[in-house]
């Protein structure tokens, strides 16, 4: 059981560092393509918050959510889907 939660932390953490990588990658080789995509963060940040949510909660929303973060989420993810596909032929299941 510890195993299982060590190897679950230790991917969490590198597809973090392998995310932002990738990202760091995308801003060096194509900035152009790394500002279209914050573009389209911004665009989904004002999809999320004119979802007609309740102005006490909607207000958190807009100041808690960035476009920088939906886009490091958006390279995390992907690198977790990577990592998953990568070691997928090695996990015992």
């Amino acid at each position: 059981m510890l195993l299982r939660l060590l190897l679950s932390t230790s991917t969490l953490f590198f597809s973090m560092i392998l995310g932002a990588f990738a990202l760091a990658v995308v801003g060096y080789n194509w900035p152009q393509t790394l500002s279209d995509m914050l573009g389209w963060a911004r665009d989904l940040k004002s999809v999320i918050t004119s979802t007609g949510l309740d102005p006490k909660y909607n207000i958190w929303v807009e100041l808690l959510l960035e476009e920088r973060q939906l886009l490091f989420m958006f390279f995390t993810i992907a690198a977790r889907i990577f990592l998953a596909l990568l070691f997928a032929p090695f996990s015992s299941r």
